[in-house]
């Protein structure tokens, strides 16, 4: 009997195996109490088998496993204030600089594309080395990529900075879920649905932070709060984490990813639902306050305050979807999700006046937002434990990299008609995930 280094799945559901190499650590601490059995049998490998008394109430913040899910998701909150806060400095950005609206655009993009392509490596490094080593080189290298940018007076300092933040926050999240999965197992949906809220915490907060650096006049200072979290993360994790550094010669394998990620019809049929899902989501959030001041006559502060509610619903519904998803059916609540969603936009087109469109944008962000934790938490379950991160992440490279082409669509779309039909068409793409979502569970449930 074999004792991997992630027992996640490999104990039975009346089991767990406490490695003695492993500093005896029990497994998984946050979601497990653990009594020896009589007569204490061990594996060949020296693992003590003791018995698994299910202690489903103790919460995920307890003990060790506690630390963990802190500091990953300060780490996500980080990375979300951070990020989040260069599109409010766009046009500042353009008037310091003395660039065009283009070419701050253009730099928006190449941070994008570099997040998106650095999703897969990251989920395979920490596959192939340790999740510690990749976390560890991910928040450095964001470390970088906001000094650069605190301290930028040229365009091309500025991509730079916009480089490093992409990478940095791409070889971040994949690795980050992975490890709460390995230290959660079956309340990873709970848990990943609070990462997510942190995130969402920090995206909201970030508004503000550029108007206080924006008003003292020097922008670059929006970055200072970012670097100082992100270096209490990486010290965090650097004392918290376990394993050690691994460096080392890694193949990425894509070939074998892509026959795992394609082989398996369900994963392929909730690739193409997650696509659906993360088009509509770019878009929406690329275009709603635009859509709410050109369509729907909302002041600028008006157009402000809904789009921040986005934010703030997210912080609710993520950790409420995502421990709904461990409880019952994570599949049903993707369903419902999508569903939520799609009647959330119709009310929001249709809406004509400012409190039914203030009703749409609420539902659509409760729909949008439920959906990510849910469905991550099972997709990271269809894959082996040895390439589970690396699946998921080739996975999101690919759905964060046909949605990033969601704002240009919406700009094509306004252009030439309105943002009305923009919008109607992530209706249309919704429906094609829900109804994905409902034929999976059917016929799960069959």
């Amino acid at each position: 009997m074999a004792c991997p280094t992630y027992p996640r799945r490999g104990a039975s559901d009346e089991y767990r195996f406490r490695c003695e190499r492993q500093q005896r650590r029990e497994w998984p601490l946050g979601a497990r109490q653990f009594a020896p059995i009589a007569g204490n049998s061990t594996t060949k490998c020296g693992c003590l088998i003791v018995a698994d008394v299910s202690t489903n109430d103790r919460s995920v913040w307890a003990g060790a496993d506690g630390r963990i899910l802190i500091a990953l998701s300060a780490g996500w909150l980080s990375v979300r204030l951070g990020r989040e806060a260069i599109p409010p400095l766009i046009p500042t950005l353009i008037d310091d600089l003395q660039i065009s609206p283009s070419t701050a655009g253009f730099g928006l993009t190449v941070m994008w594309l570099v997040y998106a392509l650095s999703q897969y490596p990251g989920g395979r490094l920490s596959d192939a080395l340790s999740r510690k080593t990749v976390l560890t080189v991910s928040l450095a290298t964001l470390v970088v990529g906001f000094l650069v940018l605190s301290v930028v007076s040229t365009y091309a300092g500025l991509l730079i900075g916009f480089v490093f933040v992409g990478l940095g926050a791409g070889l971040y999240f994949v690795p980050s879920r992975a490890l709460l999965t390995d230290v959660f197992g079956e309340r990873r949906g709970h848990v990943f649905g609070i990462q997510s809220a942190s995130g969402s915490i920090g995206a909201g907060a970030a508004a503000g932070v550029t108007l206080a650096a924006v008003s003292v006049g020097v922008w670059q200072l929006s970055f200072l709060p970012v670097i100082g979290v992100l270096a209490v993360v990486l010290f965090a994790l650097v004392r918290w984490a376990d394993g050690e550094w691994v460096v080392g010669r890694v193949s990425l394998e894509l070939g074998g990813t892509s026959r795992r990620v394609f082989a398996v019809s369900r994963a392929r049929s909730l690739l193409l639902a997650y696509v659906c899902v993360s088009f509509a989501w770019q878009g929406f959030l690329g275009f709603l306050p635009t859509f709410l001041r050109v369509e729907k006559s909302f002041s600028p502060t008006l157009a402000g305050v809904a789009f921040a509610s986005v934010f703030v619903i997210a912080i609710i519904v993520g950790p409420l979807a995502g421990r709904l998803g461990d409880a019952i059916s994570r599949i049903f609540v993707g369903v419902v999700a999508t569903a939520v969603a799609i009647v959330g936009l119709v009310v929001l087109i249709t809406s004509g006046n400012v409190v039914m469109a203030v009703v749409g944008v609420v539902v659509v962000a409760t729909g949008l937002r439920a959906y990510p934790p849910v469905m991550q938490a099972y997709l990271i379950g269809l894959f082996p434990d040895d390439s589970m991160a690396g699946d998921l992440g080739a996975m999101k490279t690919i759905w964060t990299g046909i949605g990033s082409f969601a704002p240009t669509y919406v700009g094509v779309v306004a252009t030439r008609w309105n943002y009305r039909l923009a919008f109607g068409g992530f209706v249309g793409c919704l429906a094609v995930a829900c109804l994905i979502l409902a034929v999976i569970h059917l016929s799960t449930e069959s």
